[in-house]
């Protein structure tokens, strides 16, 4: 039978960063893990105003080998649960690291996927694994100027410039700046450092990386509207390089990556950037499930229109994806 565990100690299983406490309670009160058996799946729960929501922010774990049947009726034993109990009105879309293996039946499910790199210690090793030449001319070039890559702790500058960043891409950033301050707080240094580029004695670039034991997660990116060549690109590999040599990090994701993007859209660019690093591509999916579909439709609109009052246009992020996806992300 499903349970819901609340502590993280009252599991046998070692967790990656976005299934932990220290980060489930950076993001709200409410939190656990859906366990059975062999599987552990952990959760949010959101509640605001008459709404509730839950985000699973991994894809579900394994105390072992399991096969994807199974996977898949414990899934559908989760979603059950939560509707039998009345959790929430909608499991909304998963975090964007989360790719899950299979998805549960009668759900709204969708093509998902990550870009993940091996990191290493020599720089000039993972310059040349850049697919592209005039990339990696770039990158040099940067190094050639004498870009300044550190790490910092100014998390006002990084929050700013992150957002500024994704205000100029039409993007809302996904936590706001008392939420970003405490994680920094809660999480700094053990599970999140930042890295700055400077040029010129200005800081161009910086980055917020999340980390385990044994991955990172590239979390945010911000840079000036026109920064130096190869800037952000050298800031990457100089973070990637340090995870590896301090932390012996194994796996660097990228976070996040539709598919089958349609060529010419700025988010193709984004995940072009990514792709070039040499990554390679993880595939599976992500679902949701509405509950409520009048709640969900009326959470929607006084987001949008919350957004609209910031200048800023709000899709649903899940049919956003499928406009993006040259399959509609059907599976």
């Amino acid at each position: 039978m499903i349970k819901i565990i609340k502590k993280e100690n009252d599991i046998d299983l070692e967790l990656p960063f976005f299934a932990q406490e220290k980060y489930l309670s950076s993001k709200s009160d409410d939190y656990g893990w859906f366990c059975l058996d062999n599987f552990v799946l952990p959760f949010l729960l959101h509640k605001n105003f008459i709404f509730k929501r839950i985000v699973f922010t991994n894809e579900v774990l394994l105390k072992k080998n399991v096969s994807i049947e199974e996977e898949q009726l414990f899934l559908e034993k989760v979603v059950n649960y939560i509707k039998n109990n009345k959790i929430c009105d909608y499991i909304y879309k998963p975090n964007p690291n989360a790719v899950f293996r299979i998805y549960p039946r009668n759900c709204d499910s969708f093509k998902w996927a990550s870009y993940i790199m091996t990191p290493e210690s020599n720089i000039e090793n993972m310059i040349t694994k850049i697919t592209l030449s005039s990339e990696r001319t770039k990158v040099r070039k940067a190094i050639k100027d004498g870009v300044k890559i550190e790490l910092t702790d100014d998390y006002e500058l990084v929050y700013n410039l992150c957002n500024e960043t994704l205000t100029r891409q039409n993007i809302q950033l996904s936590i706001n700046k008392k939420e970003f301050f405490n994680q920094f707080k809660l999480l700094y240094p053990n599970n999140l450092l930042m890295f700055k580029a400077t040029y010129n004695d200005k800081v161009e670039a910086v980055t917020v990386i999340f980390k385990d034991k044994n991955n990172a997660y590239s979390k945010y990116i911000g840079r000036v509207k026109h920064p130096h060549t190869g800037i952000v690109r050298l800031l990457n590999l100089f973070a990637i390089k340090y995870l590896k040599d301090t932390f012996n990090i194994k796996n660097f994701d990228f976070i996040g990556a539709i598919p089958d993007i349609i060529k010419y859209s700025k988010e193709c660019r984004i995940q072009k950037f990514k792709k070039e690093f040499g990554a390679t591509l993880k595939q599976g999916y992500q679902f949701r499930v509405i509950i409520n579909p009048f709640k969900y439709f009326f959470f929607n609109n006084l987001l949008k229109i919350k957004l609209k009052l910031k200048k800023i246009s709000y899709m649903d992020p899940v049919e956003r994806n499928r406009k993006l996806s040259k399959s509609n992300l059907k599976v």
